[in-house]
């Protein structure tokens, strides 16, 4: 992924969306899982998940009401976590380095399907107060 979205809970309860990216690279990989289950009728339903860990210290204070963060490997971790041993790929869960990203507040069009998804909706935005 080139990025992703995390919502901050102001201290009024209103959310604002933040875009969260890395310095160091353009796109990135994250850990998740997937799975196929055949339905009685013999179609199939796939679904995925992203694996979380705890957020560094830049994504706890963003993503303030759950402090997590998507499990961002590490470009040596690709292999560990697709193909190695279970102790292996639990290695590759850990907290990215908040020093190598940033992250900054977007407009709330993200949170809205009905509204063109374009390279607008990562721009910087700030509300007005």
């Amino acid at each position: 992924m080139g990025g992703f979205y995390e919502p901050h809970v102001n201290a009024d309860g209103t959310r604002d969306p933040y875009f969260v990216r890395l310095t160091d690279r353009e796109v990135f990989g994250v850990a998740g899982l997937w799975d196929r289950s055949r339905r009685e009728d013999g179609s199939y339903v796939f679904s995925c998940t992203l694996i979380t860990v705890p957020a560094n210290r830049m994504l706890a204070e963003i993503h303030n009401a759950k402090q997590r963060m998507p499990a961002i490997l590490a470009e040596s971790d690709h292999e560990a976590w697709l193909r190695g041993a279970l102790p292996e790929a639990r290695r590759a869960l850990t907290s990215f380095p908040d020093e190598r990203m940033q992250a900054w507040r977007v407009s709330h069009r993200v949170n809205s399907p009905k509204l063109p998804n374009d390279a607008s909706l990562i721009e910087p935005h700030e509300a007005p107060r």
